[in-house]
């Protein structure tokens, strides 16, 4: 968020990014998690 508002990004972009951003970190998290039950 800060690295957004040093590059003088709006607060409603930054939302976006952000939450994309999390989408992200989310399906990551669940790939990680399926392959563990898998073993």
């Amino acid at each position: 968020n800060a690295v957004f508002i040093s590059e003088k990004m709006s607060q409603k972009e930054r939302l976006i990014r952000l939450n994309q951003i999390a989408i992200q970190q989310m399906v990551v998290l669940q790939e990680v998690e399926s392959r563990k039950l898998l073993k």
